[in-house]
């Protein structure tokens, strides 16, 4: 028999075969996803959409949480054009599958027991990328979210490669998440979610919390679950992604703290409190102060060392004032190089307890001892509370009519269509011998820069105009968030000491700091006044600047 009949043979053989294993591969595959599918079929789904609702489905999950300390957390919107729309969803399940799923767009506000569970900063939030769904509760309902963990950080810790939601559910639960774009991408404010959309929804929130689960248990830690926050908390409201490139960008540590190859002077290497003193001419305690500022005095011939370890200058003539009862009896004591939330001594970031945009608006008689509110806060307890400082702002924003800065909002604003001919005249211009442009593309640029001027003949003197056409424009509706919050303080808000204040209680509400300095208090500054009014230092002018006819 011919060779080639055969080979022709042996040719629909191999066909066939590779056809029948492909089939029988992809319907595998298949019944694998449908498995998957139904892998949560114990889920308890409830969909909330009316305040009653919620109060029943928070109790029940408030319950069952108690034992992890912790709920799976998700959000899901509608993004048109390339916007996104307010968050219509948010999921929240406890280890055992029972998933509440509050419709937003349908309750219209967040109801106070669901802005409960999502603030409590002892339950936990976990996901991956849960930081980015809190900030968008935020902009959205005025909702701090507190405690939101991503698992990634979780699973370094397991030594488990930190992927994302479906990596992570088929590495450590041995699932394959239902992730097709037209149903992450679906509408997620129809009147009736589609019971493909509510299981989808349901299992992303309730995969976080199982693998959180598995993971801590995983830890090598005694007692796990009552020892949770000692291993949780540095994380919370932590993003990962930055935490990740910060840590990567890292050099050797130096003298045992962590110093940055991108941001050199983020993680201070050297200790902010030398705790020298300083003495008044008659020897007594004025302040500590650091060594540079010390023996500054010292060079100047304004002050004399009297004692060098630990080092101690006093100074040749008297100074405008001296300690008077605690608010002066701070400024004696020594400090410790140590985070003030944690007690972290390793590394160390300067934090401004009332944020720079608007002391910077404060008079002088205000920025002078402004070391009171600095402090020291270790890597990720300054991540967190930078974080928890957007929700006090979007309060202040809210309160003071003063938008924060948006792309509407920008100080300058740039013409597109002056821009494009701008460029276009440029581009004509600067043709050299070696680079001439294409005659199609040289044609199309004459048209930009003609069409503006209303011209048919192109000079060059009519291309060095449209070169120097104005791009950028100051704009003129712009308001300075940070400026406009002080007036409106300064006008009607109580004065600036009231402002002060309340980042201060902020600062102690949401990060619950352990080792704040001794004598620090919320009223420094007001106890600070009133000895310079009764010592006669302060004058009705500097008064009314702080917004304040009188010391209350």
């Amino acid at each position: 028999m011919d060779v080639n009949f055969y080979h022709s043979k042996l040719k629909l053989f191999l066909v066939s075969f590779v056809g029948c294993a492909g089939a029988t591969y992809l319907f595998l595959r298949y019944l694998r996803r449908r498995e998957a599918y139904n892998f949560f079929n114990y889920l308890t789904i409830k969909t909330v959409c009316t305040e009653n609702e919620c109060y029943e489905v928070i109790k029940e999950l408030q319950r069952r949480c108690k034992a992890h300390k912790a709920v799976g957390f998700d959000g899901e919107w509608v993004t048109d054009s390339g916007s996104r729309r307010p968050v219509a969803l948010v999921q929240l399940s406890s280890f055992d599958g029972y998933c509440g799923l509050f419709r937003l767009n349908k309750l219209t506000t967040v109801p106070p027991l669901l802005k409960e569970i999502l603030e409590d900063e002892h339950i936990y939030k976990v996901g991956v990328g849960p930081i980015d769904d809190a900030k968008h509760l935020l902009r959205d309902y005025d909702v701090a979210v507190k405690s939101a963990l991503d698992i990634r950080h979780i699973a370094k810790m397991c030594d488990h490669h930190p992927g994302g939601l479906a990596y992570l559910a088929k590495t450590t639960l041995g699932v394959i998440l239902d992730k097709d774009w037209r149903i992450s991408c679906s509408n997620w404010e129809a009147e009736e979610l589609s019971d493909r959309q509510t299981k989808y929804a349901a299992v992303d929130a309730h995969v976080a919390i199982k693998m959180f689960v598995r993971f801590i248990n995983k830890l090598n830690v005694a007692n796990v679950w009552t020892q949770l926050d000692h291993v949780c908390r540095r994380y919370a409201d932590v993003d990962f992604t930055r935490h990740d490139l910060q840590m990567s960008n890292s050099s050797s540590t130096k003298n045992g703290r962590e110093t940055s190859k991108r941001y050199p002077h983020a993680t201070r290497s050297k200790p902010l409190y030398h705790n020298c003193f300083m003495q008044a001419p008659d020897g007594e305690l004025l302040c500590t102060c650091d060594n540079k500022k010390a023996l500054w005095y010292v060079e100047k011939e304004l002050a004399d060392i009297v004692i060098d370890s630990p080092l101690t200058v006093r100074l040749r003539f008297e100074p405008s004032g001296r300690c008077v009862g605690d608010v002066g009896r701070y400024y004696q004591l020594a400090k410790e190089n140590k985070c003030v939330v944690c007690g972290a001594t390793n590394s160390y970031i300067r934090k401004n307890v009332v944020p720079r945009e608007y002391r910077k608006y404060f008079p002088e008689i205000m920025k002078d001892h402004s070391s009171h509110d600095i402090v020291l806060l270790c890597v990720h307890c300054h991540q967190r509370s930078n974080l928890r400082d957007q929700a006090m702002r979007e309060r202040l924003s809210a309160r003071c009519d003063a938008p924060l800065a948006s792309a509407e909002g920008a100080r300058y604003v740039e013409d597109a269509a002056a821009k494009k001919i701008c460029s276009a005249a440029r581009a004509l211009l600067h043709q050299t011998k070696k680079h001439v442009l294409p005659p199609a593309r040289r044609k199309q640029l004459e048209e930009i820069v003609l069409e503006h001027y209303k011209q048919e003949v192109l000079t060059e003197e009519l291309l060095q105009k449209a070169a120097e056409l104005q791009v950028v424009y100051e704009n003129s509706g712009y308001e300075c968030h940070g400026e406009k919050v002080v007036q409106w303080y300064l006008n009607q808000g109580g004065g600036l000491l009231r402002l002060e204040e309340e980042w201060r209680k902020h600062f102690l509400a949401s990060m619950r700091p352990l080792y704040m300095p001794e004598l620090w208090s919320v009223t420094h500054n007001q106890e600070r006044m009133r000895v310079r009014l009764e010592e006669g230092r302060l004058s009705d002018e500097e008064l009314k600047s702080i917004g304040a006819s009188k010391l209350l």
